[in-house]
């Protein structure tokens, strides 16, 4: 098997050229003069889901993918310094148009050696130029690369998120016909590599410690531990790099280690990532142990775990700190002048600055955020305008503490933080389903079941939670794989520019609220999927242009005043009998098949416990499932469900965007009124 390392494969393709110092290269763009000492190559190599046809070694233009938080930066920067080839930060340089890349080297003085091929680039934080421009503005960028990479023996070669990546693929090869663009996934750190690079990443901090042996022994254990835990993810989880770095945090922080070797070793306490970070706070708070208090038993409750993390919050969401508890004057004095420096220098932000050291740490502090009255609507609004750019690990420090429900208000976030740490190939859906119980209690309540899959995986993973329709449901602006069902909820999508909606997407509520500026609609497969938004009232007057369409999608609508521009082209009228229970009965039929978007390698199946649950076969449900089984429409294998839908249209003359749509002709309807009888 081809090696994509960087002495096989990334020095080859793009040559080794010197800095061409003297160039006046414009903002965001940069020569690299100096390597990490630290650097630790991850795995890399093409993706199964992506270009699996095309060869990067002759490919003019590489797309590199990774989840969030994995290191694509650190790995742009060590090929652009060990290359000489130009790094584009797309997250620093101006908003990326038409003229992005040919402007850059014309004014930068460098268009006659790229077009010799004497130098190459690296554009990287794609998923961060997506969320600064609009769709045109994207398009016309990877227009502009597609334009001036095409032909050349030297590769671009552009890094982002696995999101950003899918949205340039799809954009180069369908709107830009551009052939032989390869798509390469970074993974993440074996058990051995994830040693070496915790134990790189704490020499750098203690150059000096006369201790590695036996902290090199503390990493290990840990690193085995945590992975332990999370041995049903492989490396995805133990051998991420923020993991690594919160790890070798958690040492360097250790006064003793040979007493952490024998605590671990003995089994003295769980490991995980939420008690290697709690470990560092508790360190912290140890410092209290010599400071001389009027009131000796203020050393044992001041600057608790959730003391610093509150005070943390206070600090990077620019609020008032906690108040300090009763003591006399003198104690307040000395407390106040330790927090002035401790705050400060505290492991969990950058040194000097209000933002946290790492992905990890800021998961942490914005669980705290969130979970707190007097920051959570501040923290709320800051996730919600991460984007796509949403941590990766919010969702492992919000659950856990085995929360078992999840206010209503969180669920988007929590369910985007989630899927940030999905890999290509990989699969998550967001299920939202609120009572339709007639008792007024139970209406209230609703269920939240979030799946996700692993790719090559047979055993997905379902989290389900309880929460109630009170409130608002954010969504954010980017939704992928979503169903929503809150009659008497109001839904927000947004904030930002654009609003993109990565089929299958149904929502239907009391309340739908977009507030953004355009919506776009894609996926990027051959399986034929809807997005469907239904409301009993709609805002979006700030939409003046045409949802854009991308991909085998179908896009309806409904809702008073959607015949109208922008959206008449897209207004769904559903079917709705005067039989009551036939239109529940149909809503159940709906229910079954669209439940059957397709996942993991099984294509149309679905798990028994997801088809038999009692939101599904709840009144009319049980008939209708039975006849499907019964008329060969779905058959059941022990654990599973498999929708056929060639049967499904010989029966019924529907296909999956009709029912999506709620769109059932009489064929359909005879047959489920069958289900009645």
């Amino acid at each position: 098997m081809p090696s994509y390392t960087l002495k096989d494969f990334w020095i080859p393709r793009l040559g080794v050229t010197e800095s061409q110092d003297s160039a006046p290269l414009v903002k965001g763009w940069s020569f690299i003069k100096e390597g990490l000492d630290t650097f630790k190559e991850a795995p890399i190599a093409p993706s199964p889901e992506l270009g699996s046809n095309h060869t990067p070694e002759t490919s003019p233009i590489i797309l590199v993918s990774a989840p969030g938080a994995v290191g694509k930066s650190t790995l742009a920067r060590q090929i652009a310094y060990e290359t000489g080839s130009i790094y584009l930060d797309l997250a620093t340089a101006d908003p990326v148009g038409a003229n992005t890349l040919s402007g850059g080297l014309a004014r930068s003085n460098l268009y006659i050696p790229w077009t010799s091929g004497d130098v190459a680039i690296l554009l990287d934080g794609l998923d961060e130029a997506r969320l600064r421009v609009t769709q045109e503005a994207f398009e016309s960028f990877l227009s502009d690369v597609a334009h001036l990479s095409v032909g050349r023996a030297v590769p671009t070669v552009l890094l982002g998120r696995t999101g950003a990546i899918q949205e340039a693929w799809l954009i180069l090869t369908v709107n830009e016909n551009t052939d032989n663009v390869s798509v390469f996934e970074i993974g993440y750190y074996s058990a051995e590599e994830s040693v070496e690079f915790a134990a790189a990443t704490l020499r750098v901090a203690k150059p000096d410690s006369p201790h590695h042996t036996v902290e090199r022994r503390c990493l290990e254990l840990l690193l085995r531990e945590i992975r332990n835990q999370t041995d049903s993810d492989g490396d995805r989880f133990a051998g991420y790099a923020p993991v690594l770095q919160a790890v070798a945090k958690r040492v360097e922080q250790e006064g003793n280690p040979s007493a952490l070797v024998s605590q671990i070793e003995g089994g003295g306490q769980p490991v995980t990532l939420n008690t290697v970070a709690t470990a560092i706070l508790e360190r912290e708070q140890g410092k209290l142990s010599n400071v001389p208090f009027e009131d000796p038993e203020l050393g044992k409750s001041l600057y608790s775990p959730t003391e610093q993390l509150d005070r943390l919050v206070a600090r990077v969401y620019n609020l008032p700190p906690p108040a300090l508890p009763e003591m006399s004057v003198a104690d307040t004095q000395t407390y106040s002048n330790l927090l002035d420096t401790w705050v400060d220098e505290h492991p969990f932000l950058e040194a000097s600055r209000n933002s946290p050291s790492s992905a990890v740490f800021d998961a942490l502090i914005s669980t705290q955020a969130l979970r707190s009255p007097l920051s959570a609507a501040s923290a709320l609004q800051r996730e919600l305008r991460r984007g796509a750019s949403v941590n990766p690990f919010l969702s492992e420090f919000y659950f856990s503490k085995g929360f078992s429900s999840i206010p209503l208000e969180h669920i988007g976030v929590v369910y985007a933080s989630l899927r940030s740490r999905l890999s290509l190939g990989d699969t998550a859906s967001l299920t939202v389903a609120g009572s339709e119980d007639d008792d007024e209690e139970a209406a209230l309540q609703a269920e939240v079941e979030i799946t996700y899959s692993r790719s090559g995986s047979d055993d997905p993973r379902n989290l389900r939670l309880a929460t109630e329709q009170v409130g608002k449901l954010y969504l954010g602006s980017h939704l992928e794989d979503v169903d929503v069902f809150l009659p008497d909820t109001r839904v927000e999508i947004g904030p930002g520019s654009e609003a993109v909606l990565v089929a299958p997407v149904n929502i239907q509520c009391k309340d739908l609220s977009i507030i953004t500026d355009k919506v776009i609609v894609e996926k990027p497969s051959d399986q034929e999927v809807a997005v469907f938004l239904e409301a009993d009232l709609f805002s979006g007057t700030q939409i003046a242009s045409l949802p854009v369409i991308r991909g085998n999608v179908e896009l309806g609508v409904c809702w008073p005043g959607a015949t109208a521009y922008p959206w008449s082209n897209f207004s769904v009228e559903p079917t709705i009998p005067e039989d009551p229970r036939l239109d529940e009965a149909l809503r159940r039929f709906r229910k079954f098949v669209i439940e059957f978007r397709s996942h993991s390698n099984h294509g149309l199946a679905r798990f028994s416990g997801k088809i038999n649950h009692a939101r599904m076969t709840k009144g009319t449900g049980q008939a209708v499932l039975d006849l499907m089984v019964e008329e060969g429409i779905l058959n059941r294998s022990q654990t599973r469900y498999f929708l056929k839908i060639d049967r499904l249209s010989e029966l019924t003359g529907a296909t999956y965007v009709d029912c999506a749509m709620r769109r059932f002709n009489d064929k359909a309807i005879a047959f489920v009124q069958k289900a009645l009888e």
